[in-house]
């Protein structure tokens, strides 16, 4: 059986997020109570919490890493 949650940050917190919009619109046809979603959107929170701070610490290492390149090509040049 194929899994339904998908794979890759982006595609898994936009199923998340509607996961969860469904599930608190329809919590009677799905025979819950709010207190079931409680682990969930706890889990959510912490999800996009670790998410958010992953992405900042992607883009800062790239921004980082840019005066390295930009002085490598400036000597790799003269240097060969």
């Amino acid at each position: 059986m194929a899994d339904y949650i998908p794979g890759g940050d982006a595609a898994f917190n936009a199923w998340l997020d509607n996961f969860v919009t469904y599930a608190n619109a329809n919590l009677a046809n799905l025979g819950l109570v709010a207190g079931d979603l409680t682990p969930v959107t706890t889990a959510q929170t912490a999800w996009a919490t670790s998410l958010s701070a992953h992405v900042t610490a992607q883009q800062a290492a790239k921004s980082a890493t840019q005066p390295g390149r930009v002085r490598f090509a400036d000597y790799s040049g003269p240097a060969r």
